[in-house]
């Protein structure tokens, strides 16, 4: 599931197109959310200190909150990228 998830959140970060999230947050709840992957806005010039595909997190800008948010990919239900919906549970 991870190079495929890869793979398609790579293909978005050049895209810079918007999409769709559902996954369970560390708490148990479940949370859907609006996101963009490969924003600079606000960023403090240091970068992230681990490698994200080995920690099997996806780093996005949460369009709703405005500010920056980490989904673990065992986490993830499901994105969806222009109607079309990517389901990783059933993986």
């Amino acid at each position: 599931m991870n190079k495929l998830l890869f793979n398609i959140i790579d293909s978005l970060v050049s895209t810079g197109k918007i999409f769709s999230a559902s996954f369970t947050k560390a708490d148990g709840t479940q949370r859907t959310m609006s996101c963009r992957v490969g924003v600079q806005k606000d960023l403090k010039g240091v970068g992230l200190q681990y490698d994200r595909r080995k920690a099997h997190n996806i780093v996005v800008w949460d369009m709703n909150a405005n500010g920056y948010r980490t989904i673990k990919t065992d986490r993830l239900k499901w994105i969806q990228i222009e109607g079309e919906r990517y389901n990783f549970d059933e993986i």
